[in-house]
Protein backbone atom coordinates (compact mmCIF):
# COMPACT_ATOMS: atom_id res chain seq x y z
CA UNK A 1 0.00 0.00 0.00
CA UNK A 2 1.48 3.36 -1.04
CA UNK A 3 1.23 6.62 0.90
CA UNK A 4 -1.75 7.88 -1.12
CA UNK A 5 -3.71 4.73 -0.28
CA UNK A 6 -2.67 4.98 3.37
CA UNK A 7 -3.92 8.56 3.54
CA UNK A 8 -7.23 7.57 1.94
CA UNK A 9 -7.59 4.88 4.59
CA UNK A 10 -6.82 7.46 7.28
CA UNK A 11 -9.45 9.72 5.75
CA UNK A 12 -12.08 7.00 6.08
CA UNK A 13 -11.05 6.47 9.70
CA UNK A 14 -11.45 10.18 10.49
CA UNK A 15 -14.84 10.17 8.77
CA UNK A 16 -15.83 7.39 11.17
CA UNK A 17 -14.41 9.21 14.21
CA UNK A 18 -16.13 12.53 13.64
CA UNK A 19 -19.60 11.58 14.89
CA UNK A 20 -18.35 10.03 18.15
CA UNK A 21 -16.05 13.01 18.69
CA UNK A 22 -18.89 15.52 18.28
CA UNK A 23 -20.88 13.59 20.90
CA UNK A 24 -17.94 13.07 23.29
CA UNK A 25 -17.29 14.59 26.70
CA UNK A 26 -13.75 15.34 25.52
CA UNK A 27 -14.96 17.99 23.05
CA UNK A 28 -17.96 19.05 25.19
CA UNK A 29 -19.86 20.71 22.36
CA UNK A 30 -22.58 21.89 24.76
CA UNK A 31 -20.20 24.14 26.70
CA UNK A 32 -18.64 25.34 23.46
CA UNK A 33 -22.07 26.36 22.19
CA UNK A 34 -22.55 28.16 25.50
CA UNK A 35 -19.48 30.30 24.81
CA UNK A 36 -16.41 28.33 25.86
CA UNK A 37 -13.23 29.24 23.94
CA UNK A 38 -11.29 26.07 23.07
CA UNK A 39 -7.96 27.85 22.48
CA UNK A 40 -5.09 27.67 24.98
CA UNK A 41 -3.57 30.89 26.35
CA UNK A 42 -0.21 30.38 24.60
CA UNK A 43 -1.97 30.00 21.23
CA UNK A 44 -3.72 33.33 21.65
CA UNK A 45 -0.49 34.93 22.87
CA UNK A 46 1.39 33.68 19.81
CA UNK A 47 -1.03 35.25 17.31
CA UNK A 48 -2.01 38.31 19.32
CA UNK A 49 -4.98 40.40 18.21
CA UNK A 50 -6.58 38.63 15.24
CA UNK A 51 -9.44 41.09 14.76
CA UNK A 52 -10.10 41.51 11.06
CA UNK A 53 -7.19 39.23 10.13
CA UNK A 54 -7.52 36.28 7.76
CA UNK A 55 -6.78 32.87 9.27
CA UNK A 56 -6.53 29.45 7.65
CA UNK A 57 -6.84 26.43 9.96
CA UNK A 58 -5.40 23.31 8.32
CA UNK A 59 -6.57 19.87 9.49
CA UNK A 60 -9.30 21.58 11.51
CA UNK A 61 -11.41 18.48 12.33
CA UNK A 62 -14.95 19.65 13.14
CA UNK A 63 -13.94 23.23 13.72
CA UNK A 64 -14.07 24.13 17.42
CA UNK A 65 -10.69 25.87 17.41
CA UNK A 66 -11.42 27.45 14.01
CA UNK A 67 -14.65 28.93 15.36
CA UNK A 68 -12.87 30.04 18.53
CA UNK A 69 -10.56 32.16 16.38
CA UNK A 70 -13.65 33.55 14.65
CA UNK A 71 -15.12 34.48 18.03
CA UNK A 72 -11.94 36.49 18.63
CA UNK A 73 -12.53 38.43 15.44
CA UNK A 74 -10.59 36.53 12.76
CA UNK A 75 -11.96 35.86 9.28
CA UNK A 76 -11.57 32.09 9.28
CA UNK A 77 -11.33 29.26 6.79
CA UNK A 78 -11.03 25.67 7.97
CA UNK A 79 -9.73 22.80 5.86
CA UNK A 80 -9.85 19.07 6.55
CA UNK A 81 -9.69 15.97 4.36
CA UNK A 82 -12.66 14.39 6.16
CA UNK A 83 -16.02 15.14 4.55
CA UNK A 84 -17.77 14.22 7.81
CA UNK A 85 -15.61 16.67 9.77
CA UNK A 86 -16.29 19.49 7.33
CA UNK A 87 -20.03 18.78 7.42
CA UNK A 88 -19.99 18.83 11.24
CA UNK A 89 -17.94 22.06 11.29
CA UNK A 90 -20.30 23.74 8.85
CA UNK A 91 -23.30 22.68 10.92
CA UNK A 92 -21.69 23.94 14.14
CA UNK A 93 -20.93 27.33 12.57
CA UNK A 94 -24.53 27.54 11.37
CA UNK A 95 -25.91 26.66 14.80
CA UNK A 96 -23.81 29.41 16.38
CA UNK A 97 -24.41 31.95 13.60
CA UNK A 98 -20.65 32.34 13.14
CA UNK A 99 -19.41 33.46 9.74
CA UNK A 100 -16.83 30.82 8.77
CA UNK A 101 -15.89 28.89 5.65
CA UNK A 102 -15.02 25.19 5.70
CA UNK A 103 -13.52 23.28 2.79
CA UNK A 104 -12.80 19.60 2.27
CA UNK A 105 -9.27 19.24 0.89
CA UNK A 106 -6.03 17.36 1.33
CA UNK A 107 -3.24 19.61 2.63
CA UNK A 108 -1.15 18.54 -0.35
CA UNK A 109 -3.88 19.56 -2.82
CA UNK A 110 -5.22 22.85 -1.48
CA UNK A 111 -7.43 24.94 -3.80
CA UNK A 112 -5.64 27.70 -5.69
CA UNK A 113 -8.04 30.27 -4.25
CA UNK A 114 -6.17 29.95 -0.94
CA UNK A 115 -2.81 31.02 -2.38
CA UNK A 116 -1.42 34.12 -0.68
CA UNK A 117 -4.75 34.84 1.02
CA UNK A 118 -3.96 34.60 4.74
CA UNK A 119 -2.30 36.54 7.52
CA UNK A 120 -2.14 33.35 9.61
CA UNK A 121 -2.01 29.66 8.87
CA UNK A 122 -2.60 27.51 11.96
CA UNK A 123 -2.25 23.77 12.52
CA UNK A 124 -2.58 22.28 15.99
CA UNK A 125 -2.36 19.08 18.04
CA UNK A 126 -1.87 15.62 16.65
CA UNK A 127 -1.60 16.72 13.03
CA UNK A 128 2.03 16.36 11.94
CA UNK A 129 2.03 12.60 12.51
CA UNK A 130 -0.59 12.20 9.77
CA UNK A 131 1.72 13.73 7.15
CA UNK A 132 4.09 11.50 5.17
CA UNK A 133 5.87 14.49 3.61
CA UNK A 134 6.72 17.46 5.85
CA UNK A 135 8.44 19.32 3.00
CA UNK A 136 5.31 19.14 0.83
CA UNK A 137 3.12 20.27 3.71
CA UNK A 138 5.41 23.21 4.56
CA UNK A 139 5.41 24.38 0.93
CA UNK A 140 1.62 24.17 0.79
CA UNK A 141 1.19 26.10 4.04
CA UNK A 142 3.72 28.77 3.02
CA UNK A 143 1.96 29.22 -0.33
CA UNK A 144 -1.24 30.22 1.49
CA UNK A 145 0.47 32.98 3.50
CA UNK A 146 0.68 36.59 2.47
CA UNK A 147 4.15 38.16 2.67
CA UNK A 148 4.70 38.92 6.35
CA UNK A 149 2.16 36.27 7.37
CA UNK A 150 2.77 33.76 10.15
CA UNK A 151 2.49 29.99 10.29
CA UNK A 152 1.74 28.74 13.80
CA UNK A 153 2.13 25.07 14.68
CA UNK A 154 1.37 23.49 18.05
CA UNK A 155 1.73 19.74 18.40
CA UNK A 156 2.62 16.95 20.77
CA UNK A 157 6.38 16.81 21.10
CA UNK A 158 7.88 13.80 19.26
CA UNK A 159 9.87 12.88 22.38
CA UNK A 160 6.66 12.42 24.39
CA UNK A 161 5.53 9.38 22.38
CA UNK A 162 8.75 7.40 22.88
CA UNK A 163 7.86 6.08 26.34
CA UNK A 164 5.55 3.30 27.51
CA UNK A 165 3.16 3.53 30.47
CA UNK A 166 6.03 2.86 32.89
CA UNK A 167 7.99 5.73 31.27
CA UNK A 168 10.58 3.31 29.91
CA UNK A 169 12.05 4.24 26.54
CA UNK A 170 10.22 2.08 23.99
CA UNK A 171 11.02 3.66 20.61
CA UNK A 172 13.86 5.40 18.82
CA UNK A 173 13.56 9.14 18.30
CA UNK A 174 15.22 8.64 14.93
CA UNK A 175 12.91 5.93 13.59
CA UNK A 176 11.76 6.61 10.03
CA UNK A 177 9.28 3.86 9.20
CA UNK A 178 5.53 4.48 9.13
CA UNK A 179 3.48 2.84 11.86
CA UNK A 180 0.25 0.96 11.19
CA UNK A 181 -2.15 -0.05 13.94
CA UNK A 182 -5.75 -1.06 14.41
CA UNK A 183 -7.63 1.56 16.40
CA UNK A 184 -10.78 0.69 18.33
CA UNK A 185 -10.78 3.69 20.65
CA UNK A 186 -9.58 7.25 20.06
CA UNK A 187 -8.52 9.87 22.58
CA UNK A 188 -12.15 11.04 22.71
CA UNK A 189 -13.85 7.67 23.13
CA UNK A 190 -14.98 4.47 21.43
CA UNK A 191 -15.26 4.16 17.65
CA UNK A 192 -18.25 2.47 16.03
CA UNK A 193 -15.88 -0.05 14.45
CA UNK A 194 -12.11 -0.58 14.37
CA UNK A 195 -9.98 1.02 11.66
CA UNK A 196 -6.41 0.65 10.47
CA UNK A 197 -4.51 3.93 10.65
CA UNK A 198 -1.04 4.91 9.45
CA UNK A 199 1.12 7.59 11.07
CA UNK A 200 4.57 8.90 10.22
CA UNK A 201 7.34 9.89 12.67
CA UNK A 202 8.99 13.30 12.69
CA UNK A 203 11.65 15.10 14.68
CA UNK A 204 12.03 18.73 15.65
CA UNK A 205 14.91 18.98 13.18
CA UNK A 206 12.72 17.68 10.35
CA UNK A 207 10.03 20.24 11.16
CA UNK A 208 12.42 23.19 11.30
CA UNK A 209 14.25 22.08 8.16
CA UNK A 210 10.99 21.69 6.21
CA UNK A 211 9.86 25.19 7.18
CA UNK A 212 13.21 26.65 6.14
CA UNK A 213 13.16 24.85 2.79
CA UNK A 214 9.70 26.31 2.19
CA UNK A 215 11.18 29.81 2.50
CA UNK A 216 9.84 30.56 5.98
CA UNK A 217 11.87 32.15 8.76
CA UNK A 218 11.60 30.66 12.24
CA UNK A 219 10.47 33.38 14.63
CA UNK A 220 10.05 31.29 17.76
CA UNK A 221 10.28 27.65 18.84
CA UNK A 222 9.10 26.58 22.29
CA UNK A 223 9.10 23.21 24.08
CA UNK A 224 6.61 22.91 26.92
CA UNK A 225 6.47 20.34 29.78
CA UNK A 226 2.68 20.05 29.66
CA UNK A 227 0.02 18.05 27.85
CA UNK A 228 -3.66 18.51 27.04
CA UNK A 229 -4.68 15.14 28.45
CA UNK A 230 -3.35 12.34 30.64
CA UNK A 231 -1.18 10.45 28.20
CA UNK A 232 0.72 8.46 30.87
CA UNK A 233 -0.57 7.11 34.20
CA UNK A 234 2.10 9.11 36.06
CA UNK A 235 0.77 12.43 34.76
CA UNK A 236 -1.01 14.71 37.20
CA UNK A 237 -3.19 17.68 36.39
CA UNK A 238 -1.72 20.96 37.61
CA UNK A 239 -3.34 24.16 38.72
CA UNK A 240 -2.88 25.45 35.17
CA UNK A 241 -5.32 22.81 33.92
CA UNK A 242 -2.61 20.98 31.97
CA UNK A 243 -1.19 17.52 32.63
CA UNK A 244 2.42 17.21 33.83
CA UNK A 245 4.90 14.44 34.55
CA UNK A 246 6.41 14.67 38.05
CA UNK A 247 9.32 17.09 37.91
CA UNK A 248 8.56 18.12 34.31
CA UNK A 249 11.47 16.01 32.94
CA UNK A 250 10.75 16.14 29.20
CA UNK A 251 8.93 18.37 26.71
CA UNK A 252 5.38 17.24 25.99
CA UNK A 253 4.22 19.99 23.62
CA UNK A 254 5.97 22.02 20.95
CA UNK A 255 4.96 25.34 19.41
CA UNK A 256 6.57 27.04 16.44
CA UNK A 257 6.02 30.36 14.71
CA UNK A 258 7.47 30.89 11.21
CA UNK A 259 7.12 34.02 9.08
CA UNK A 260 6.91 34.42 5.30
CA UNK A 261 9.38 37.18 4.37
CA UNK A 262 8.10 40.46 3.03
CA UNK A 263 8.61 41.07 -0.67
CA UNK A 264 11.61 43.36 -1.12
Amino acid sequence: MDEKQQMLRNQRAWDAQTGPHVESEFYDVASFKAGRNSLRPFEQEALGDVTGRSLLHLMCHFGQDTLSWARLGANVTGVDFSAESIAAATALAHDLSIDARFLQADVYELPGELDGAFDFVVMTYGTLMWLPDLDGWARAAAKCLRPGGTLFVADFHPIAVLFDDELALAKSYFRTEAAEREVKQTYAGEMDRPHIQTTWPWTVAKLVTALGRAGLQIKRLDELPLDLRQRHPAMQQGGDGFWHLPGDPIPLLLTCQAVKPEVS
